[in-house]
């Protein structure tokens, strides 16, 4: 009967861990989902921003123009956007991967 009772206890622990793994890998793929939409959202974003906004550019002696640093800042600007959202969905991979 002491057995019995050291198996169902050893049963029930093993049940309650698979559940709890089972819910970190949920979470893991909702955060990967979630890391996904936001660098494609941050792609979109600097595929946008590439034009020139009024005030951008500025005319040089030779008759030409230049871009301000303005636009040059707004460019970096974008692309830490899209590496930060590159390392998150990055990191989500890795947690997800470990979990599995």
């Amino acid at each position: 009967m002491k057995r019995l009772v050291i198996v169902f206890s050893l049963l029930a622990a093993l049940a309650a861990a698979a559940q709890d793994r089972s819910a970190d890998l949920d979470r893991a793929h909702e955060e990967v989902v979630a890391a996904s939409g936001a660098l494609r959202e941050a792609e979109a974003k600097r595929e946008r921003g590439v034009e020139p906004l009024p005030g951008e550019r500025i005319g040089t002696a030779g008759g030409r123009s230049r871009f301000r640093d303005e636009y040059l800042d707004r460019q970096k600007a974008l692309d830490a956007e899209v590496e930060a959202a590159r390392a998150r969905l990055r990191q989500a991979l890795e947690r997800r991967n470990a979990l599995r």
